[in-house]
Parts: C-alpha cells; structure tokens; sequence
C-alpha cells in the first residue's frame, strides 16, 4: 500500500513538473525516454496563429491564448511540403522544446533548430532527428517549424503578398523562444540560433537582419550562410512565380489580372486543389521584399556583411568535404563533367553578374582552369567536378562569410571530413568524403541510427561538445585540456582562413581552399558588377 501511495505521489509530481504557465495559456509536456535516459519534452507548442483563410502567405500572427491545460506531448503536422511525409497541415506553426530531465537549479543556454530543405521539404524533428546528445551536455533545444514553398515564401512582389513568411514564422518563433524560455530553465541571454543547408541560409538571414537583433547572442551556419546564393532557394522572379500557380489551377488568368486578385484566387483554394501546383517545376525562395514597415528581406545580404551592417553576434560555421558528392547518385558525375567541358560558361555562379562587355568565356576558362589546370578537362577529373559544384553551391559563400565576419566578431571555422557508417554514399576518386548535411547526422539522434562504430561514437562526442560549448560560452574549446578534444579551435582572421578538420581525428588546419579563393576574389571584383548579390 505505501509503496502504491509513493507511486502516485511521485506520479503527481511528476505530473506537476511538466506543466507550464505561459503568458497565452498554459501546457503540459511529457517525459520521453532515449538510450535508458529521461527528458522532458514539450511538443507541438502554438508560436503562432494557424495561417489559414485570409492568412494563407501573410506573416503569422500571434497565438491565440487559450483555456485549460493543452496536452503538448506530441509534434505536430509538418508544414506542407513538396514531397509527401507524415502527417502535414497548414495548420503547423508549432514548436518543440527539450529540456534534461531534472531539477534545474540555473538558466541553462538554449539552441533553436532551424531545418532545412531547400525551402521546400522538412519538418522537426521528425526528420531532423531528436536532440538528446545535445540535452547530455546541459542545453535547452528548440525546434520549430516554418511554411514551406508557395505557403511560405509566395510573393507578388508589392505589400499584397509580401513574401518570406517562412523567415517570418521562424522569426516568430524566435521571439517567442526569447520571451518565454525562461520558463522551461532556458536563459533568455543565451540564445544560439543554429540550421543546415537551407536553415543555414535562414539563420545568415537572421544574421543581417536589424529585426532579429537582441534575439539570440551567437549563431552557427551549416552548409549555408548569408552569402549562399543558390537559384533554387533564391527567386528572383517572385510575382511571375505567383502567375504561374494561378494559372496551373485556373488558364484563364492572365497578366491582366491584379495581384490583389491573384492573392484572393489562391487563398480561396482548398489545399486539396492548390497544393497540386506545388508539384510543379514552379519553385518559390527568398525573394526581395519592397519598402515596406513589415517587409523583413529588402537586401540582398552582401552589402549588409560586407559594411558590417550587420547583427554581430560570434559565429561558427562549416561545409562538408563533399557537399555535391550525394548530387551524383541522381546526375551521373560523367554527364556533369561532359556539360562542363562543352560550355565553360556554366561554371560561371549565377550570382556573378558580369560587367557589361565581359567576354563570359574568358572568365568561365579562368574558373575552370582553378579545378582542373590550363590543358586538363572535367571529364578526365570527376574529383574537381565534385569540388567545382560544392564550392558554387555552398563552399565558396561560407569561406567568404568567414573571412568577412572575422572582420568584426570572433569566427571559428570547421570542413566535416569524416566518413562513418551514418553517411556511406559511393566515393568518387580525388573527391571528399563526406556530403551535404554529414555533420547533422552526427548532432542528432535517431531510432534508425545503425550499429555505430568507435570512430562514429567518438565524432559525435565531439562535435556534439564544441557545439554545445559555443552556446553555453562563445568559444567552442575553452578548456584545451578537455581530454574529448585535446586541442583549441582557433579563430579565424581575414588573412588566415584556418579551420578544424573533423575526420578520422580533429585536427586544426591552415588557410582553406587558398588557392581557389584566390581566383574567386579575382574573379568577382575584376568582372563583377557591384554591389554583389551573393558570392
């Protein structure tokens, strides 16, 4: 009988532990379980409105409080995506928070996850895989979730739709992580923005952007920053864009037609009927907002870095060894490498704008001839195809972020070399290892996870620790006698791009990519028209 009391005793205050008081009403969280250890989880947390109706595309708005205790033990519906998984809504700004399961008796630094997916796919941690070996190293992490595609990111680019509500709702979510952390142990001081991929081009956003300053005090850019500039998550033509999907569903509109009608059409669409155009090759991204008191994006990010014009907060940040490597189990790397060798000119970025009278064969020659020599081809070298497309994607713009944030706030600088078990795709001779998104697999959890080596335990301790150190001090290695690390990670300086090498073992290694940078910065200042759009 005792021991049935002390049962429910504890099963109350437990009960009690988990539940929430939050200025919009209150919930109540759970306690999961993972590898025989407890935490507390708080899932599918209203940030914000559903965006649904006359909301559909506009910028969310505030949660509506709310009576009783909401159940939040369980994520909600992704965001609608391009490709189909799990359960999903326009119904879907929630987010989750972790916390270890404990006592906390101090405010302990928080991470927000913003995933990635080219704008387009993606979801909590659903699919980004659970946080716990980062709750290990006594951090709050948040995950939230953000409108994709034609819901997201649709613009006419005018104040009827003004687009990047996606950047908005992690905006939101952003805010209210600051205003409301304190309530699960988090310290709302200590804030650590962090994202792969396209969540690495969110949190570059982020970075330049004066109204998300004083909402985080540092942030970490993988596979993605505020310089990547990649045509598939950039629009250019976002009002043509907003035709288009008008007129998949309905051919009879036309040009003529205002965007005021355009945006009252596609809102009146039940998902069942619209979301079929999101189907399309019709891809919506970031696009350039007009003057406006809500606009969030009227710049492009170089100018803004460049001058320091930005929100100069210390950063960490990195790519794979291989970013394209994964490219090329869906184009074969011999059709890429021929296409490159037949017209020069497609190695040119796509945000390099030439000067006016620049001969485009002359300046895609000079690139080409960085990767493979003056007399040699791609298709005798499909190591340099990997590394060419890997440095247009994603390489380049980080290496130049980094030697310009360097300028004003403390950098540290990583290249993921390392090839595990967790990402095993087929190497390509004189190429990297490791693909776009590696590291990110290693940072977070999985039931699927395969049997793990000690080469794969031993990187995730590791990287799983200089990350977490970041958020809690700044400095990824503060103790260089941390027997995990055994080193110290050093910043990096405008002249001196160095950077820490994970691989088969950590090591610092000097100047990344020097040669190739050489030639990029020759390039763009000498044949591009400035102010430049991305680098």
């Amino acid at each position: 009988m005792h021991r049935l009391l002390s049962l429910v005793f504890l099963s109350v205050a437990l009960a009690q532990d988990l539940v929430v008081d939050l200025p919009d009403g209150t919930i109540r969280g759970s306690e999961i379980t993972f590898q025989n250890k407890s935490y507390y989880a708080y899932r599918g947390i209203p940030f914000a409105t559903p965006p649904l109706g006359k909301l559909r595309f506009q910028a969310p708005l505030p949660p509506e409080p709310w009576d009783g205790i909401l159940e939040t033990n369980e994520t909600k519906s992704c965001c609608i995506a391009m490709i189909p998984y799990g359960q999903q809504s326009e119904d879907c700004l929630y987010l989750n928070v972790y916390t270890p399961a404990r006592k906390i008796t101090e405010k302990l630094p928080v991470m927000l996850w913003i995933y990635g997916g080219g704008f387009f796919i993606g979801c909590t941690d659903d699919v980004s895989g659970g946080p716990f070996y980062l709750l290990d190293e006594d951090v709050i992490v948040v995950y939230v979730n953000y409108r994709l595609g034609m819901y997201g990111f649709l613009s006419t680019e005018d104040d009827v739709v003004l687009g990047n509500a996606g950047l908005k709702d992690q905006l939101l979510a952003m805010k209210w992580t600051k205003n409301n952390i304190a309530l699960f142990g988090g310290d709302p001081e200590k804030i650590t923005i962090f994202g792969g991929s396209a969540g690495g081009i969110s949190v570059g956003t982020h970075i330049v952007n004066p109204k998300s300053a004083g909402l985080y005090r540092a942030a970490i850019c993988q596979s993605g920053c505020s310089l990547t500039y990649i045509d598939s998550v950039i629009q250019d033509n976002a009002r043509q864009t907003a035709y288009d999907y008008a007129k998949y569903v309905d051919p009879t509109i036309t040009e003529q037609n205002t965007t005021t009608e355009i945006r009252d059409f596609l809102q009146s669409l039940p998902t069942e009927v619209l979301t079929p155009a999101f189907f399309t090759n019709i891809r919506t991204g970031i696009s350039i907002e007009v003057e406006h008191e809500d606009a969030y994006v009227t710049s492009h990010s170089f100018p803004l870095l460049d001058s320091g014009n930005f929100n100069q907060v210390p950063l960490l940040l990195g790519t794979a060894s291989a970013e394209m490597l994964s490219l090329f189990n869906i184009v074969n790397v011999d059709i890429a490498a021929a296409f490159f060798d037949w017209d020069v000119t497609t190695v040119i970025p796509s945000d390099l704008l030439l000067k006016p009278s620049i001969n485009a064969t002359e300046v895609g020659s000079i690139i080409k001839d960085a990767y493979v020599g003056p007399n040699g081809s791609f298709s005798e070298n499909f190591g340099a195809v990997v590394e060419i497309t890997s440095d247009l994607t994603f390489v380049k713009s980080t290496l130049k972020q980094a030697e310009i944030h360097s300028n004003f706030t403390p950098v540290y600088l990583y290249q993921f070399s390392y090839r595990g078990s967790l990402n095993s795709l087929p190497i390509i001779e004189g190429a990297g290892k490791a693909s776009h998104g590696a590291e990110s697999l290693y940072l977070f959890s999985s039931l699927s996870d395969p049997s793990l080596t000690d080469g794969d335990i031993l990187i995730r301790k590791q990287i799983v620790r200089l990350w977490t150190n970041f958020a809690k001090t700044l400095n990824p290695s503060p103790d260089a006698t941390d027997p995990l690390l055994n080193l110290t990670w050093p910043q990096v300086s405008p002249n001196n791009i160095q950077y820490l090498d994970f691989d088969d073992q950590i090591a610092v290694k000097p100047n990344r990519k020097e040669r190739q940078m050489a030639m990029w910065n020759d390039v763009y200042y000498t044949y591009g028209q400035q102010p430049f759009i991305g680098f």
